[in-house]
């Protein structure tokens, strides 16, 4: 199984990744019965603001809290991040994918909304017209669900079905490509609004069926294919924070003079070493930071989520550094290898500023599926750190 896929079908449900997950008005209504859950602590930004620390996190209960906008910002600050690799790979995913779940049904509804089907429906039925997903009763629809069971599990069978030949036949896709998709049609059906399921049934009657049909499933198909976004973000997301570890680490050193800069990198290659500047990032409370900000209340732009990763390090990046870096995040990659994309001198190792051929890939795909992506390092000078920045909009 790939790593896109560990949040997403995982024998245990628990990822061991210390986190603070901050939540929304409503995330803290939903926990309000059990107050004792919610703590207070430090966001990304210095705010004390509410919700769940511990050492470790549900990962189906995480997906749902995103999901539903229950969760505001994700947010990691220890000694090292690596040795959580597959932990914030997991964590990027889950996040990633439940928002494409939750974006899935109101492009849904939007088509059947708008197909000619169900505006003849409401002209033909102007008391009980149907012009949005809230006027459909749920209760309503779980009673048809059960009274009419094999129905609805064909519809649902023949969306799979349908779907994963548009995927098998898709000759630009690799085979691994294929395989990956077609594991995560389950989920995405399973996610979708089981109004939606109301909406195609009134279509699935008519001469219009195969035409939906096809309709729906490309839309389906379509959301699988954004999964690879969640794939590149990741193998970006774990540059930066490479990057940002070894800054974090040489500049510890350096400053307590435990090594000379010539033999910093054997120096790490000792595990207890490690470990010790660990420790002393611990008591000089100098934390890498890992942040995504998911906060809907706040960035959510025409009906489209915005993910915000942070990735902090301590050390300053000088301004004309700051636009070097920049400018090569935008220089054609052609040819170009990540081994050299920077010179061997101490100012370019800091920290969050690799990563070029990543970004690119990203930001390729993401032109070719009208996503916004951005990609920003920047200095904070107010907290000495070098921070880089991934905005993404779905």
């Amino acid at each position: 199984m790939t790593a896109e896929h560990e949040a997403i079908q995982r024998s245990n449900p628990f990822i061991e990744l210390p986190t603070r997950i901050f939540l929304t008005g409503e995330g803290l209504q939903l926990f309000s019965r059990n107050p004792a859950q919610v703590q207070k602590e430090l966001n990304r930004d210095g705010i004390r603001k509410e919700g769940l620390i511990s050492k470790r996190y549900n990962a189906v209960l995480v997906q749902k809290l995103v999901l539903n906008s229950y969760a505001e910002e994700i947010f990691v600050s220890e000694p090292a991040l690596l040795k959580y690799r597959a932990e914030i790979i997991s964590t990027n995913n889950l996040i990633v994918y439940a928002i494409l779940y939750k974006k899935l049904s109101p492009s849904l509804a939007k088509m059947f909304f708008e197909s000619s089907v169900v505006k003849a429906y409401n002209r033909k039925n102007p008391r009980n017209s149907i012009v949005n997903l809230d006027m459909i009763s749920t209760e309503k629809v779980d009673l048809l669900r059960t009274e009419q069971k094999g129905l609805f599990e064909t519809m649902e069978r023949e969306i799979h079905d349908e779907v994963s030949s548009l995927i098998l036949n898709n000759t630009l896709l690799s085979e691994e490509d294929k395989k990956n998709r077609i594991r995560s049609l389950d989920k995405f059906i399973a996610w979708i609004d089981r109004r939606i399921w109301y909406l195609y049934l009134i279509i699935y009657k008519t001469m219009f069926r195969r035409e939906m049909m096809h309709s729906f499933s490309s839309m389906i198909a379509a959301y699988l294919s954004r999964t690879q976004i969640a794939t590149h973000l990741s193998n970006l997301l774990m540059e930066f924070i490479q990057n940002a570890e070894k800054a974090h680490m040489e500049r510890i050193i350096v400053k307590g003079r435990f090594a000379p800069a010539s033999t910093i990198d054997s120096f790490l290659r000792d595990s207890s070493n490690r470990s010790f500047v660990e420790e002393r990032a611990m008591r000089q409370k100098q934390m890498l930071e890992l942040s995504w900000d998911i906060n809907s209340e706040t960035i959510f732009v025409e009906q489209k989520s915005k993910i915000a990763l942070t990735v902090s390090n301590y050390g300053l990046i000088t301004e004309a550094m700051r636009q070097q870096l920049s400018s090569k995040m935008r220089s054609n990659v052609a040819g170009i290898s990540l081994a050299g994309f920077y010179d061997d001198t101490a100012e370019e190792r800091l920290g969050a500023g690799l990563g070029l051929l990543y970004n690119s890939f990203l930001e390729d795909i993401c032109r070719k599926e009208g996503i916004h992506y951005k990609c920003n390092i920047f200095p904070e000078p107010q907290k000495e750190k070098t921070s880089v920045k991934l905005e993404i909009i779905l």
